[in-house]
């Protein structure tokens, strides 16, 4: 069974509409503070959004998936 919760995470953003390199570079490991391609200062913000999370596992999972990928728990049928 998946569960829903509400996670709050920094989003960055360029203030000139460039997309962020987020997906290459983790914010953990290489906080990114300019934009790659116009050298803007990068725009950091909180963001909170519906996550959806194995029940059994607590992983975050895709609501479209009918099995967990981490413990193969499925998706009650309701």
């Amino acid at each position: 069974m998946f569960t829903v919760k509400r996670v709050t995470t920094v989003e960055h953003n360029c203030p000139n509409g460039h997309p962020p390199l987020s997906d290459l570079f983790p914010e953990d490991e290489h906080p990114i503070k300019f934009c790659h391609i116009c050298g803007a200062l990068i725009e950091e913000y909180q963001t909170t959004y519906d996550a959806a999370l194995c029940a059994n596992c607590n992983n975050l999972v895709n609501p479209a998936w009918n099995y967990c990928p981490y413990c193969g728990q499925g998706r009650e049928e309701g």
